[in-house]
C-alpha cells in the first residue's frame, strides 16, 4: 500500500513539473512607437508586436518579443529581443523578481538610409499580483549596443538601457496588457546620433 501511494506521489510530481515545464505563453498586440534619432529625425510609428514565454521548470524561463511597425516618410522599424532569466519569489503576498541575460537588435529603415544596432543587456522584472485578476510589472535592463550601423557614418555605440511598466487584466481565457517601455541606444556621439523609442502597447495573451 505505501509503495502504491508513493508511485502515485511520484506521477503527480513528474506530471506536474511536467505541465510546467511545457507551459508557453504567446502574446499579441497593438503598439505605437514614437522614435526620437536626434538631428530633426523623429516620427511616430504604428506597428504589431509578437510575445512568447517557455517556462522551463518552476525557477527559469526563456522569453521572446519581437515587434515591427511602419507607415510615417516610408520608414520602418523593427525590433527583436531573446532572452533567458530566473524567476524569484520575494515572499508571499510580495511578488516576483526576475533577472535575465538578454540578446537583440534594433532597426530603423528611412528614406535614403538606415540606423541599427544589435544589443546584449542584463535586465531585472518585478511582477506584483493585486488579486487573481489583476497584475502589475516593472522592468529596467542597462548593457552595451555594438555592431552600429548608420547609412555613410562611422559609429561606434555606447552604454544603452530601457525601462517600462504595465498592467495585466484576466479577460475571458487569457490577460489583457497595457503597457509603456522606453529604450535609448547611442550610435554616434560626435554626429548627436541616438535610437531611442517611446513604445505605448496594448495585447493579449494566453497560456498553452
Amino acid at each position: 500500500m505505501l509503495r502504491k501511494i508513493s508511485i502515485a506521489a511520484i506521477a503527480v510530481a513528474v506530471s506536474g513539473f511536467s505541465m510546467t515545464a511545457c507551459a508557453t505563453t504567446i502574446g499579441i498586440g497593438f503598439t505605437n512607437i514614437g522614435i526620437h534619432a536626434g538631428d530633426g529625425l523623429n516620427m511616430s510609428l504604428p506597428g504589431g508586436s509578437l510575445t512568447a514565454k517557455q517556462s522551463l521548470g518552476s525557477d527559469y524561463q526563456v522569453n521572446g518579443h519581437f515587434l515591427g511597425a511602419g507607415g510615417e516618410n516610408q520608414a520602418d522599424f523593427f525590433l527583436g529581443n531573446v532572452g533567458v532569466g530566473k524567476v524569484i519569489p520575494l515572499g508571499e503576498g510580495l511578488g516576483t523578481v526576475t533577472p535575465s541575460l538578454n540578446m537583440g537588435f534594433q532597426s530603423l529603415n528611412v528614406q535614403g538610409g538606415n540606423l541599427s544596432a544589435a544589443t546584449a543587456f542584463a535586465r531585472v522584472k518585478y511582477d506584483y499580483a493585486i488579486n487573481h485578476n489583476v497584475k502589475l510589472y516593472a522592468q529596467g535592463g542597462f548593457g552595451r549596443d555594438f555592431a552600429t550601423s548608420v547609412t555613410n557614418l562611422s559609429t561606434i555605440g555606447g552604454l544603452m538601457y530601457n525601462a517600462g511598466a504595465g498592467a495585466n487584466f484576466r479577460v475571458g481565457p487569457g490577460m489583457f496588457n497595457v503597457g509603456y517601455e522606453y529604450s535609448h541606444l547611442p550610435l554616434s556621439g560626435a554626429a548627436g546620433l541616438h535610437l531611442s523609442t517611446d513604445q505605448y502597447q496594448i495585447g493579449y495573451s494566453m497560456m498553452f
